[in-house]
């Protein structure tokens, strides 16, 4: 068993294992398994499909984590490249196991971690040329093998492919000096041929919505072979040292080289977009020792889970630094009671609805950003913004009670009286009383509840 640098409270040692990464994952394997990770760990594993292949297979992301930061981390953009599928995998399965059972990843706080910062994983992005890559013609409809012998040089063995399935390679895709790439054949092949415009795969579209949508902190992408790090690709001169800290550490962790940064790169990648874009930390990782024109042996996944094994948790750690001089959140303890219903967010700001709302409610918030407050609901912590409802700053008391109104009284939809939520007046009569808070009292009347002030 691999994974005993786990320390937990209790002194025992990591089990009860989902993931055997000595095997070779194709896509069918890896759905199984993700789906079996989603159903132990219901309240801290979401799973999506990002998008669909041109052969109708799902690309799935694995959120894992609670927190209001993110970091992505991506493996087979490379169909022989799957080794990153299967670390990939059993880091979900480490650390979900560590956090449910409040556990310790070398000195990393795996709760405390993801509850701050979530990972995203996308384990398998060309699920396509995987399947080709691992199993042949019989992975795809017999109509469509003469074009993939064709792209092949008429070879049944796929096991140097690199592609997707149309022959383009997904890293090559990214809008980042697209038209600068080097070494680009004229025509669909096993590798390196960058298409006739970026993003014009499904793979690269998906990862590129997908990683709008998400907005980490920090992209790592896992390929193999070499041992190598990339980390600067035309990086800003104020985020170079930023990002070679990082770098350093990364390398310190993995023993992995750092490739040197070039005046003229040839771009095209993942990474390389992520860095450019969004001016963020972005890194890709040459697994394991190098192998030519093929897939890493299932033997090598032992020292790269020694290298990689803590390194997802150490850049959720840097991830949340970097979101939270974005975002500067403090931690509160506020008693809110929503009026009417408000509209939910994954971060404190309308770029990043979740689609859905919270009703009525009485809600204890524990951070805020401005008129942001972070509040549970039932899709886990979200943020509301307070201005776009009308709420009480605490809770309102229940008073079951009868009050005698002695002269006209103007009634409001809500407390905080202004004119626009002016109900009416009332003639002097005697009320039911509901609830209070301050000195407003909610009352029923004959035409529905609204809101009185007590007067002084």
């Amino acid at each position: 068993m691999m994974g005993n640098v786990v320390i937990a409270s209790d002194s025992q040692s990591v089990s009860k294992e989902i993931v055997d990464p000595y095997q070779v994952y194709t896509y069918e394997l890896m759905t199984q398994q993700i789906d079996q990770l989603a159903a132990a760990y219901p309240e801290l594993i979401e799973v999506k499909s990002i998008g669909t292949t041109g052969f109708g297979r799902d690309i799935k992301a694995v959120k894992l984590g609670k927190g209001d930061a993110s970091i992505l981390i991506d493996g087979s953009q490379h169909a022989r490249e799957w080794m990153g599928t299967n670390l990939i995998l059993y880091m979900i399965d480490r650390y979900a196991y560590a956090y449910e059972h409040n556990m310790r990843y070398e000195h990393y706080p795996v709760r405390q971690l993801l509850d701050q910062c979530s990972i995203w994983f996308v384990p398998m992005v060309n699920p396509d040329g995987v399947a080709l890559q691992q199993e042949g013609l019989n992975a795809f409809p017999e109509s469509y093998h003469a074009y993939l012998l064709s792209m092949n040089g008429g070879s049944t063995n796929f096991k140097r492919w690199k592609a997707n399935a149309t022959g383009i390679d997904i890293n090559r895709q990214y809008p980042a000096m697209w038209t600068g790439i080097r070494n680009s054949p004229q025509y669909p092949t096993f590798k390196n041929y960058k298409g006739s415009e970026p993003v014009e795969t499904a793979e690269a579209l998906s990862m590129i919505r997908f990683t709008y949508e998400s907005d980490p902190e920090i992209a790592l992408s896992y390929h193999t072979s070499g041992e190598v790090l990339y980390w600067h690709f035309n990086t800003a001169s104020e985020y170079v040292a930023r990002d070679k800290k990082m770098a350093d550490t990364i390398s310190g962790m993995t023993g992995y080289s750092q490739i040197k940064p070039e005046k003229d790169p040839s771009g095209g990648g993942f990474t390389d977009w992520f860095i450019v874009q969004f001016g963020r930390p972005g890194f890709t990782a040459e697994l394991g020792p190098y192998q030519e024109e093929t897939e890493l042996p299932l033997w090598t996944f032992t020292d790269i889970w020694e290298k990689n094994q803590s390194l997802g948790l150490f850049l959720a750690s840097e991830g949340y630094k970097l979101w939270r001089e974005r975002y500067p959140i403090e931690k509160v303890e506020e008693n809110i009671q929503l009026l009417e219903p408000v509209q939910l967010y994954n971060r404190p700001s309308d770029s990043f609805p979740t689609g859905g709302e919270l009703k009525e409610a009485r809600v204890t918030s524990d951070a805020r950003m401005g008129d942001w407050y972070r509040i549970p609901t039932w899709l886990g912590p979200r943020w509301v913004r307070l201005n776009q409802a009308a709420y009480l700053h605490g809770h309102s008391e229940s008073y079951p009670n009868h009050i005698n109104l002695k002269e006209k009284t103007a009634i409001y939809k809500y407390p905080k009286a202004n004119e626009a939520e002016l109900l009416g007046q009332l003639e002097p009569q005697e009320v039911e009383t509901l609830e209070r808070w301050n000195d407003w009292i909610l009352i029923r009347t004959w035409s529905g509840d609204g809101w009185i002030q007590e007067k002084k």
